[in-house]
């Protein structure tokens, strides 16, 4: 006899994201990035009309912005607060090192404030947290450019011209990248816990600047000296500076034992973001 009311069957399996590795995680990862890239270009386009909506100015105040602290730095230098620091004038030395801060910086935060705020609204989506982080570093690039075309303006107006080698800066650049996604990425998770983990990083990175030699060689300084050495940021905004302003990586090899430590931290943070996507948008 034929049953007008099957009966039905609801199957349980185990998240299978659990048994992905981290390079299984970064393929989907990209590839997820790959399909939303239309949409992750609306989002930064919305952003970056959010910023002078309502304005007079409008669209300008996307470029000013990120000029203001380092107009601040400038004008101090000029003003002769801040000597030249190995033969390169104080502007270019600190701008420099500024930028690389804020991108740097913005990389561990950027991952930590848009899951914290749209864990919640990525659940009614099908719009990715990894799309939704994206877009947020497109914004953090653009500042960047800006910020990189000002330095270069200060470094031709001082006569502080880099040396051939500048064109090497992506190799330092790209592991510092990893590193501070990687790190913004497993902060972001634990901060979805641990709500207190997004306002401790926010004051350290704060205070972080005096003590990483952004502003100042902290060379001299003995404690600090040593610190250093093992501070991320200390590591590869010194290695950026003496390629561009040498012509080589004056501490090798504490170069190249972060840049180790930045891949296996990146590989590491895709896979845990990766196997914790899905179950961060149920935690309250």
């Amino acid at each position: 006899m034929y049953d007008d009311n099957p009966v039905k069957f609801r199957v349980y399996r185990p998240d299978s994201r659990i048994r992905d590795r981290s390079f299984t995680a970064l393929s989907h990862l990209t590839n997820e990035l790959w399909q939303f890239r239309s949409h992750i270009r609306v989002v930064f386009k919305e952003q970056f009309r959010a910023a002078y909506s309502g304005t007079t100015l409008g669209i300008f105040w996307n470029y000013i912005l990120p000029l203001i602290p380092l107009t601040i730095y400038w004008f101090l230098a000029n003003f002769r607060v801040f000597p030249s620091f190995d033969n390169v004038d104080g502007a270019a030395f600190i701008t420099f090192g500024v930028t690389l801060w804020f991108l740097f910086t913005g990389l561990v935060l950027t991952p930590i404030q848009i899951v914290q705020s749209r864990n919640r609204e990525v659940m009614k989506t099908a719009f990715p947290l990894s799309a939704s982080i994206m877009s947020g570093f497109a914004k953090l690039l653009f500042d960047t450019l800006i910020r990189s075309l000002f330095v270069m303006l200060v470094m031709v107006t001082t006569l502080s011209i880099p040396e051939w080698q500048f064109v090497l800066m992506p190799l330092v650049l790209i592991p510092a990248m990893l590193l501070f996604i990687g790190s913004g990425l497993l902060l972001g998770v634990l901060n979805v816990i641990y709500k207190d983990v997004s306002r401790v990083v926010s004051i350290a990175l704060q205070y972080g600047i005096f003590v990483s030699g952004v502003i100042f060689p902290l060379n001299s300084i003995g404690f600090l000296s040593v610190a250093n050495k093992y501070n991320p940021f200390a590591v590869f905004i010194d290695a950026s500076r003496s390629i561009v302003f040498q012509g080589s990586i004056t501490n090798l090899t504490n170069f190249a034992l972060m840049s180790l430590f930045a891949l296996a931290t990146f590989l590491l943070a895709v896979r845990v973001f990766y196997v914790m996507e899905h179950r961060i948008r149920g935690i309250t």
